[in-house]
């Protein structure tokens, strides 16, 4: 007994020249993560308190690292032959641009909740002023500039 598989030529260059269609599934959803990350960024006073309730604890689940211990065998293998999948594919870089989008969009949350954080208003607010009342007729070269900034934020940090 014998089977024939019938296989489009069209299906054999692409898998022969790694292509995908231009419109990959990860670039589509990594568009829509910048743009949800760029609202977030720009629009986060005009969320109701719920949605930023939702989308802090997103960012922190988002952000929890993997429970420690063994990782089992048959995840790790998932794993590898998915990253395979992704290379033969040609899909790593979509899919890498994907992840990216992610990390923007939990950084914009985080830095929205800081922003909002009114023990972090006080300390800015404190820094600028000291900023102002600080002498402003000395220059100073990079280096001491560096090292003055960083003065200022481990006296900020310690406030907070």
């Amino acid at each position: 007994m014998s089977t024939a598989i019938v296989i489009d030529s069209y299906e054999i260059r692409s898998i022969w020249q790694r292509k995908v269609s231009p419109s990959s599934r990860f670039d589509e959803i990594a568009a829509r993560l910048r743009r949800v990350a760029n609202t977030v960024k720009q629009e986060w006073n005009n969320f109701s308190d719920e949605d930023r309730e939702s989308l802090k604890k997103l960012a922190y689940i988002l952000r929890e690292e993997p429970p420690k211990g063994i990782v089992s065998l048959t995840r790790k293998l998932r794993i590898a032959a998915y990253t395979l999948f992704l290379d033969v594919t040609n899909q790593k870089e979509a899919f890498y641009s994907c992840i990216e989008a992610l990390d923007l969009l939990v950084e914009n949350i985080l830095d929205a909740v800081e922003r909002t954080d009114p023990g972090y208003q006080a300390v800015l607010s404190d820094t600028l002023e000291q900023l102002s009342l600080e002498d402003q007729g000395k220059a100073l070269k990079p280096e001491e500039t560096r090292e003055w900034l960083r003065s200022l934020s481990d006296s900020a940090l310690e406030e907070v």
